[in-house]
């Protein structure tokens, strides 16, 4: 091969590169007149300006473009800021005191949303920031007021033989809404088998005392229970006899 035809060789390569080269540099300069940003590369450019994106550096020296490398998996803040509605981000300090006050009160014990929502608006957080932390504390499943409703009822059932209309008023006053309730209530037991427990017991603890004294103070602690006139007077009733 001769010395000319050696140089044109090399005089069409370099020609090759610097097309290239300005190729990669308009498309970058496209891609920021719109907007999107690129990777940085090694070097820098070749006007001496801000660094060549994605392997336009290895262009400019004739070599092969390097890959592109894949865009960074966001963050669990960038998530969780992507899931806040409203504009609240996880960044904001009324937001995070307001988790904080939230979490707190959840590690306590369940709360209805409604609940949870009175008892943080009350400590003057702001309404949109309750809204959207709560919305957030629903999605990750820590607020349920299906499951809520459930374990409230069977607690209280267990603990202090309420009636299903004592139990459905308390839901109520926690802020549970009507399907939900009747849902949780709709497989408890017989009223008069455990308003008759409850009878028993109180007749059983008031056996020295006159029975009229005894049947008032019987009817006077099943009605506070909530169960119905008809009920408590049966077993009432009953109950003074077996006692």
């Amino acid at each position: 091969m001769s010395t000319s035809d050696a140089h044109r060789r090399e005089d069409r390569s370099a020609e090759a590169v610097l097309a290239a080269a300005r190729q990669a540099i308009d498309e970058v300069m496209a891609r920021s007149s719109s907007g999107a940003t690129g990777d940085s590369g090694a070097a820098g450019s070749p006007d001496g300006g801000a660094p060549l994106p994605g392997g336009l550096a290895g262009v400019w020296r004739g070599a092969e473009p390097a890959p592109v490398p894949a865009a960074p998996a966001a963050s669990d803040a960038e998530d969780e800021s992507a899931a806040l509605a409203g504009g609240v981000s996880p960044d904001d300090p009324e937001y995070k005191r307001a988790k904080k006050r939230a979490l707190n009160m959840l590690a306590a014990r369940d709360h209805a949303t409604e609940e949870l929502r009175s008892k943080l608006l009350r400590k003057e957080h702001p309404e949109d920031v309750v809204d959207t932390l709560l919305d957030r504390l629903t999605a990750s499943g820590l607020l349920d007021d299906e499951q809520f409703a459930a374990g409230f009822v069977r607690a209280r059932r267990e603990s202090r033989a309420l009636s299903v209309r004592a139990l459905r008023q308390e839901l109520t006053k926690k802020g549970i809404p009507e399907s939900v309730s009747e849902h949780a209530l709709e497989d408890l037991d017989d009223e008069y088998d455990l308003a008759y427990e409850v009878a028993l017991k109180k007749a059983r603890s008031t056996a020295n005392l006159p029975h009229d004294t005894r049947l008032r103070r019987t009817l006077g602690m099943l009605a506070r229970r909530g169960f119905p006139q008809s009920v408590c007077m049966a077993a009432a009733r009953r109950a003074l006899e077996d006692a």
